[in-house]
């Protein structure tokens, strides 16, 4: 048997039964107000009150609806008008990457006020204005961007950071990064544009000041680190140009024998007439470890001791017999000691190995002083550099005319 025959059944067993109860006793209402009185059947007044009690419902079923039209209008408005930021804000996000800039910055920025997230579309809209060369534009921006989202000032600081760096806005980014290192000491982003910002400054005390943390958290690998090392130092010694002796002597030991560093130290000495001094910053140096940098340096340092300086020289020929820059070097050590002879023979086996115009220069120079002048004008000849074939005058009259 099927439910709808079974609740057909029993709604005429219940209807049946109603049937028979109202004909046996109708029951009687009586409702009286004031001078008023209404008499009915009991079941009448049954039946007026369910009716009475849908109408009711009925009612307020459709106060409800009426009353919820205009918030239901409203929310499908807002959702039609936010899936269409979002539509927009990827157009714009798409653009971006396409480098069309004003493009995208108009959707990003038309877009950010009704998505939920206005934070991504801000900082997007600031890099496309930072493309257009915009800065200005860029950092208002930056300032929606930190007022749109509570607890962003890390990322939009850093973003504007990056964005002051890679417009060499170097004084600006560091007061940028300076202020996020007050909330951040140790991230590693914000330290390592802080150490980039430092270098191109040339602030080099601020730079070794932030050396511990940059180590501690490993924002360079050991060879980056100690590279910055060297530059600080370097700079350093060019920028205390009156004291580069207490800045040497302040210098770890390990990286006072930096070719580079004992190079710029020892150049420096030289300028300032301390050759005697040079020449022995060069000569541990060359001791500790070979460069034909400072080899070449240690030829041009006039030390009070010059004898002293060719035994050194010729020392170190014994392990390096075919260096050609220490036979150059020892060529002009000789001529310090007036050793003429010595100094040609230098000259010419560091010629045998390698052909280069300065040693050219130096023999020619040498030739000529020694009265040898058709030698010294053709190794002065062969140190010039290459020149084109060109007509030239063949005596004084052609000149003068």
């Amino acid at each position: 048997m099927s439910i709808g025959l079974l609740l057909l059944l029993i709604a005429l067993m219940i209807g049946g039964l109603l049937g028979a109860l109202v004909i046996r006793d109708p029951g009687y209402v009586l409702l009286a107000y004031d001078e008023m009185a209404v008499e009915t059947s009991l079941w009448f007044a049954v039946l007026l009150l369910i009716v009475i009690y849908f109408v009711i419902r009925a009612l307020v079923f459709l106060a409800l609806r009426l009353g919820r039209g205009p918030i239901r209008v409203r929310s499908w408005s807002r959702s039609r008008r936010s899936r269409a930021a979002q539509e927009q804000t990827v157009k714009g996000l798409l653009l971006l990457a396409e480098g069309d800039w004003s493009a995208a910055r108009n959707r990003l920025e038309d877009a950010a006020a009704r998505v939920a997230a206005p934070l991504v579309n801000y900082l997007n809209a600031a890099r496309a204005a930072h493309s257009m060369g915009d800065l200005a534009g860029r950092d208002e921006l930056l300032r929606k961007a930190q007022e749109s989202t509570p607890g962003s000032r890390l990322a939009v600081g850093l973003t504007q950071a990056e964005l002051q760096h890679a417009a060499d806005q170097w004084g600006q980014c560091r007061s940028t990064l300076l202020q996020l290192q007050s909330l951040r000491p140790r991230h590693s982003q914000i330290l390592r544009l802080l150490a980039d910002c430092h270098l191109h400054l040339g602030d080099w005390s601020a730079l070794q000041e932030l050396m511990p943390a940059l180590k501690k958290r490993k924002v360079f690998t050991s060879d980056q680190l100690q590279d910055l090392e060297g530059q600080i130092w370097n700079g350093r010694l060019q920028a205390d140009v009156d004291d580069i002796k207490a800045v040497w002597k302040q210098m770890p030991k390990d990286l006072r024998r930096q070719e580079n560093l004992v190079l710029r130290y020892a150049s420096l000495l030289s300028e300032r007439d301390d050759a005697t001094e040079a020449e022995e910053v060069v000569r541990t140096a060359l001791n500790h470890r070979w460069d034909g940098e400072l080899v070449r340096l240690y030829g041009t340092l006039q030390s009070e001791n010059a004898k002293r300086q060719l035994a050194v020289a010729e020392g170190w020929l014994k392990k390096h017999p075919e260096d050609p820059d220490l036979l150059m070097a020892l060529g002009r050590i000789s001529m310090m000691n007036r050793l003429w002879d010595k100094a040609r023979e230098y000259f010419e086996a560091s010629l045998r190995l390698q052909h280069t115009p300065e040693v050219q220069a130096e023999l020619g120079r040498l030739c000529a002083a020694l009265g040898d002048a058709d030698r010294g004008s053709q190794h002065f000849q062969e140190a010039l550099p290459a020149l084109p074939s060109l007509p030239l005058p063949e005596g004084p009259a052609e000149a003068e005319s």
